[in-house]
C-alpha cells in the first residue's frame, strides 16, 4: 500500500520516526571518495588456491552507513570489519571468525596478530608466510578474508615449514631437531587453528591431507611427506627447500 501524506496516523508515524532518527554527522567529501571508492572495488574475488573456502564479501557499505561518519572513516581504514558469519553455510563456504579487510593498512598487523599462536620454526619461515598471504590477498579485489581462514591456512604454512626442517635433519643426522620437528607435526591436529576449522580432517576437508603426512613423518619418509602435502599448497615459495617445493622469492 502507497503512504498518504494526508493520512493522520501515516503523519503521526513519520513525525515519531524522524524524532527517533539520531543525529548522524555529514561524510567530508575524503571519507565520501574512499566510501565510494571501497563500494566499486568490492567484488567477489574466486579463491586462487583453496579446495573449499573462498574469500567473500562482507557487508562493509551497510556497516559504514549506519555507523556515520566515524565508523564509516573505521570501516574503511581497519581490517577488522566487525561482521562475522551469519550461519553455517557462510561458515562452510568461507571459514570461522571474523571477516578481515586486506586493502586496511594495519591488515599486515592485524594477520600477525591473530595468528601469532601458531609456531614456525624459525622467524624467517613464519615471516615468508606472512608475507604471502600479505601478498595474496591485498590484491585489490575488494573481498574480504575470515580469520579463522587466515589461520588454518598459516598452520599449514607452519606443518610445510616444520615438515622440511624434519627431512632436513633426518639427511644431516641431527637427531635433536628430527625429534623436536616430528614432534610438532604429530601434535599439529590438536591446534585450535586446525581443530576451530577442521576438526575431522577427513572427508575432503581442508586438512584432510593431515594424517598422511603424520604417516610419512612416522615412517621416516620424506617423499611421502612431500606427496601428501603438495596438492594442497600449503608449502609457498621458500618454505621447503629441502623438500624441493617451490623456489624462493
Amino acid at each position: 500500500m502507497t503512504p498518504n501524506s494526508s493520512d493522520p496516523t501515516w503523519e503521526r508515524t513519520a513525525r515519531a520516526v524522524r524524532d527517533a532518527a539520531p543525529d548522524v554527522p555529514e561524510l567530508t567529501a575524503e571519507e565520501k571518495a574512499a566510501l565510494w571508492a571501497r563500494v566499486e572495488a568490492h567484488q567477489p574475488a574466486v579463491g586462487r588456491r583453496r579446495r573449499g573456502w573462498k574469500v567473500v564479501v562482507a557487508g562493509v557499505v551497510a556497516a559504514a552507513l549506519v555507523g556515520g561518519a566515524g565508523a564509516a572513516t573505521a570501516e574503511v581504514l581497519s581490517a577488522r570489519t566487525g561482521e562475522f558469519p551469519a550461519d553455517a553455510e557462510a561458515i562452510e563456504l568461507g571459514g570461522p571468525g571474523e571477516y578481515l579487510d586486506p586493502e586496511a593498512p594495519d591488515f599486515s598487523d592485524v594477520l600477525d596478530e591473530v595468528s601469532a599462536d601458531i609456531d614456525f620454526p624459525s622467524a624467517e619461515s613464519r615471516d615468508r608466510a606472512l608475507g604471502w598471504e600479505l601478498t595474496n590477498y591485498s590484491d585489490g579485489s575488494g573481498a574480504t578474508v575470515s580469520t579463522g581462514a587466515i589461520r588454518l591456512w598459516m598452520a599449514g604454512h607452519a606443518l610445510c615449514s616444520w615438515t622440511d626442517t624434519w627431512a632436513a635433519a633426518l639427511r644431516t643426522g641431527d637427531t635433536a631437531t628430527q625429534h623436536e620437528a616430528a614432534q610438532v607435526v604429530l601434535d599439529a591436529r590438536t591446534w585450535p587453528a586446525i581443530t576451530d576449522t577442521d576438526p575431522d580432517l577427513a572427508n575432503e576437508s581442508e586438512f584432510d591431507w593431515l594424517p598422511e603426512l603424520e604417516r610419512a613423518i612416522e615412517a621416516a619418509d620424506p617423499a611421502a611427506a612431500r606427496r601428501a602435502l603438495d596438492p594442497h599448497q600449503a608449502c609457498m615459495p621458500g618454505l621447503a627447500p629441502e623438500l624441493g617445493m617451490g623456489e624462493p622469492q
